[in-house]
């Protein structure tokens, strides 16, 4: 989910999401599924995709190198080639420190 006020990235901790920042707060309750627009075109050949996840998971076994919390979001991506494994990236669930695992 991205800040309305400065569009940067906004970090999901357990209620709600916060933005790095100008630090605005949104609600998780008060969000609802974006649509992306994945290819453009004309009217008739327009796709939209309505995400229906909108908290990532929470990984309870990760804990954050910055402050020792157990338990973290995390997002897994495709980064490199598709015969090897994806990338995890973490974010903790305290103090919103974000890594990655291979």
């Amino acid at each position: 989910m991205f800040c309305e006020k400065c569009g940067t990235l906004m970090t999901p901790l357990s209620d709600r999401y916060i933005c790095p920042s100008c630090h605005h707060e949104v609600l998780k309750s008060q969000t609802t599924p974006e649509k992306k627009v994945v290819s453009k075109g004309d009217e008739k050949n327009l796709i939209l995709i309505e995400e229906e996840k909108i908290a990532e998971p929470l990984d309870s076994d990760a804990v954050c190198p910055k402050c020792h919390h157990r338990g973290a979001y995390y997002l897994l991506k495709q980064t490199r080639a598709a015969d090897e494994p994806e990338t995890k990236f973490y974010t903790c669930e305290s103090c919103g420190h974000r890594w990655r695992e291979y």
